[in-house]
C-alpha cells in the first residue's frame, strides 16, 4: 500500500535518496542537474527537509511502499519567473518536481501526491497552482492536462539544460 506524508525535518537523508532517482531518472524534468545533487552536502539535505517542514510558503510531499520513497513533489506559494523563484507573488503557488518512479506509474500515486499539494495550496489563500513540463513531455503534459491544468503559453529555458524549454500549465483554485 501506498502512503503519502508530509517531509519532515529529520528526511534529510531520504530527500536526497529520491533527489538523485528522481534526477537520474528524468536528467530533462528538472532545473537541479544530477551532478548538482549529488555535489550537496548531507548537512545541506538536512537543511531542505527542515525548510519543508517549517516555512509556511514552502511544502514537500513523499509517497513510500514498503519505506521505499517511490514518489515526490513540492509546494512553494510564488512563481517561477525566468529561472528563479518569485516570492512576492503571494496569489500562486508552484507545484514543482513532481516524479514517480517508473515502475509505480499509472497506479494514482502522481494524482495523489499532486491532491495533497492542491490541497495544501487551497489553505494559503492562492489563486492559481502553476506546474512546468518540459516540452516534449507528452506523458507529463497529458497528466497534468488530466487534473485540470491548461496551457498558459508561455515558455522559458530550461535552467538545467538551456536547449529545451519548459512549458507553463495553470489551475484556478
Amino acid at each position: 500500500m501506498t502512503a503519502i506524508r508530509q517531509i519532515d525535518k529529520s528526511d534529510g537523508t531520504l530527500l536526497r535518496d529520491v533527489h538523485l532517482r528522481m534526477y537520474a531518472d528524468s536528467p530533462d524534468a528538472f532545473s537541479e542537474s544530477l551532478a548538482e545533487a549529488r555535489a550537496l552536502t548531507a548537512e545541506q539535505w538536512d537543511g531542505r527537509a527542515e525548510r519543508f517542514a517549517e516555512r509556511p510558503n514552502a511544502v514537500a510531499f513523499v509517497a513510500t511502499m514498503d519505506d521505499t520513497a517511490v514518489g515526490f513533489v513540492a509546494g512553494y506559494v510564488g512563481c517561477f519567473r525566468d529561472g528563479a523563484m518569485d516570492w512576492t507573488a503571494e496569489d500562486v503557488a508552484t507545484m514543482a518536481k513532481a516524479w514517480v518512479d517508473p515502475r509505480h506509474r499509472r497506479r494514482g500515486i502522481g494524482q495523489a501526491l499532486a491532491g495533497a499539494v492542491k490541497s495544501w495550496a487551497a489553505t494559503r489563500n492562492v489563486r492559481t497552482l502553476e506546474v512546468q513540463v518540459t516540452e516534449g513531455n507528452g506523458p507529463g503534459i497529458a497528466f497534468y492536462q488530466k487534473l485540470g491544468f491548461t496551457d498558459t503559453g508561455r515558455r522559458e529555458p530550461l535552467r538545467s539544460n538551456p536547449s529545451l524549454q519548459i512549458r507553463f500549465l495553470d489551475f484556478s483554485l
